[in-house]
């Protein structure tokens, strides 16, 4: 499928962003190792939470839909699963996470194979692999080195451990799954990137009541977690999606109208609510109002220097917005980018100099420079966030600007192009032979 978008001058009206995805394949895991009936209002409903709902069920998990969310019923651990095969997809949270918790089936002595989509093929596991095969865990490789699939068995036990800090899932998965061991354990983290995630995660043991200590040292973190601990079933509210908000915002700050986003918790601890300060300090007009975001749009916008560590997903959306601001933009210290859904440093160094942009790629980030963008055609790497963001591009391109693979939005917000049209945006999806 393409995307095919026409200058929009004006962006009005107000809409709800959907639930957090990363919220929400946690509260799916932490649902699926407590026992009995957790319900999770406003649950994001994606390719990738929906990957993650059909791991929860071959490991035994029964789900219900309610009016705005799901109950997960669980019998608890030991995990109770009698599949051979485990499929998640292209989703990297997913797969990371689930991988810890296969040490802890009742018959882990016998291999489960958990293999993937082609996209998730090519991302990177070894590191987890190897804290994993420390952990007590068997874990060999089918096909190639360090990528799935995989043959996992094996106890997931406590003890010492160092694990990689490229990205912050490795470590979550490991905060997620080792309270539930019979003994203590201890992580250290060098050089810990994505750290509102970690804090995400902390976030759902403390609401567990999960003891563990977290000191920040020079250039490491060190996690002891207390073992022999046990969830319990839950009711919880999903918070809206900050990720997903970021087109809505960006788009609302490129061009005129005002846009209301509603139901956006400024308190959560999603890291890409960042994006709110740092357009300010841009220029922007944003106001936050308890659970409401109001972006007056139209505002000039002057670059600045953004260490995007914490945020690697808005790396697009950000360069995106320097095109249209006052001097240059610099996004620096996030190569984690290059080993997302694509290399997203490059595609969108791709993507923006094919419309006109002035752009230079570094190992770790971008600079962009004020540019006057032309509508033309261009790759979105099977990746919803370069698509996503490139489409808000096409908002302030002269003339049509066309992405491909679109569908691969619906890997975490199905309803962005509908959402997109409701506050004016000229979007409109088509199969690439048509017309």
């Amino acid at each position: 499928m393409q995307l095919k978008i026409k200058k929009s001058l004006h962006i009005n009206g107000s809409t709800t962003p959907p639930g957090s995805k990363s919220q929400t394949i946690r509260g799916l895991f932490l649902a699926l190792l407590s026992k009995g009936e957790s319900t999770l209002e406003n649950a994001l409903e994606s390719d990738d939470s929906n990957d993650a709902i059909k791991v929860c069920q071959n490991l035994g998990a029964i789900f219900s839909p309610t009016e705005n969310g799901l109950i997960l019923k669980s019998q608890g651990l030991p995990i109770q699963s009698h599949c051979s095969e485990i499929y998640t997809g292209n989703s990297g949270i997913t797969t990371r996470f689930v991988m810890p918790l296969l040490g802890l089936r009742k018959n882990n002595h016998e291999p489960i194979i958990l293999n993937c989509g082609e996209q998730m093929r090519t991302r990177p596991i070894h590191a987890l692999v190897a804290a994993l095969r420390q952990l007590g865990m068997q874990i060999e490789y089918l096909n190639n080195e360090n990528v799935l699939p995989v043959k996992i068995s094996g106890d997931l036990q406590g003890g010492s451990v160092t694990v990689d800090g490229t990205t912050s899932q490795y470590l979550s998965a490991l905060l997620l799954a080792l309270p539930c061991v019979s003994h203590d354990s201890e992580v250290i983290v060098y050089h810990l990137h994505e750290r509102p995630y970690m804090e995400m995660t902390l976030h759902w043991l403390q609401q567990q009541n999960i003891q563990y200590i977290h000191q920040k040292k020079e250039n490491y973190d060190l996690f002891k977690i207390y073992g022999k601990k046990h969830y319990q079933a839950f009711n919880t509210m999903i918070a809206s999606d900050f990720s997903s908000a970021s087109y809505m915002i960006a788009a609302a700050v490129l061009t005129e109208g005002t846009v209301i986003l509603n139901d956006l918790n400024i308190n959560d601890a999603q890291g890409d609510k960042r994006l709110i300060p740092i357009l300010q300090e841009m220029g922007a007009d944003i106001e936050v109002q308890s659970s409401k975001v109001i972006i007056k749009g139209g505002k000039p916008l002057n670059g600045i220097k953004i260490d995007a560590n914490d945020i690697p997903d808005l790396l697009p959306t950000l360069a995106v917005i320097g095109t249209k601001a006052y001097g240059k933009t610099e996004i620096y210290n996030v190569k984690q980018a290059r080993i997302k859904e694509t290399d997203r440093i490059h595609s969108m160094t791709e993507g923006l100099t094919l419309l006109g942009a002035k752009i230079d790629e570094y190992p770790d980030g971008l600079i962009i420079y004020p540019s006057s963008l032309s509508g033309t055609k261009v790759n979105g790497y099977n990746d919803h966030r370069t698509i996503m963001a490139l489409s808000i591009a096409g908002l302030i391109a002269n003339g049509e600007t066309i992405i491909e693979d679109s569908e691969a939005i619906r890997k975490t917000f199905p309803t962005f192009l509908k959402v997109m049209q409701s506050l004016g945006a000229n979007m409109r999806e088509e199969n690439e032979y048509s017309g």
